[in-house]
């Protein structure tokens, strides 16, 4: 099915933010400073987004009701944040990280916070899928070894309405082709695309 492209105006910076996001947001940020300061071994592939605009985006595709349900994936979560921004609306909201110091972090951020996002330890990629596990080896920053996530998620890709993703640079297609290939009809992928702000598509 093809992707069909949703302009994300550059007004959603004058979005206010809930008192919960700013403090959310400034938690997040701490915790990732002093992990970052204390951890002897960096990780490289961690980098974090604009939180604020992040929750921005948010809210704009929350009040043009884009959603077609209310279940919410962060795909590649770091500390979580996205996931707790959507948690924060009420949404069923999850985060799926590869890197296990990253998925305790974000848990530890949840508690809290008495937030009620969760968070898996794994690839974002559904196992048996061949093109995908193809695609994957030409992706620096994506794993296909891992064990299949969805299982213990309870879910597959097909039950998400809404996923966020910040990959590197060059990495975009990828991401798409694995959206396209197993999200669902109505289904919406919000990337980070730094200086370039937020990129929405949706599958029709």
């Amino acid at each position: 099915m093809p992707l069909h492209s949703i302009a994300v105006p550059d007004s959603i910076a004058k979005l206010p933010h809930t008192e919960d996001a700013e403090r959310l947001i400034d938690r997040a940020n701490e915790r990732i400073e002093a992990f970052m300061l204390s951890e002897k071994t960096t990780i490289e592939n961690f980098v974090p987004c604009d939180f604020h605009l992040l929750d921005q985006a948010l809210t704009w595709i929350d009040q043009n009701h884009l959603m077609t349900g209310r279940r919410f994936c962060e795909i590649g979560s770091g500390f979580g944040v996205g996931a707790l921004l959507a948690s924060l609306r009420q949404w069923e909201s999850v985060g799926i990280e590869i890197e296990p110091r990253l998925v305790e972090q974000s848990n530890e951020l949840a508690d809290e916070l008495q937030n009620e996002a969760q968070f898996y330890c794994g690839s974002f990629i559904p196992r048996g899928i061949d093109d995908l596990a193809d695609w994957a080896t030409e992706v620096k920053n994506v794993d296909s070894e891992e064990g299949d996530v969805y299982d213990e998620i309870g879910w597959d890709m097909g039950d998400f309405d809404l996923f966020f993703a910040f990959p590197w640079p060059g990495e975009h297609g990828f991401f798409e082709a694995v959206f396209e290939a197993c999200a669902a009809d109505g289904a919406l992928l919000l990337t980070y695309r730094g200086r370039e702000g937020m990129d929405l598509v949706r599958k029709v």
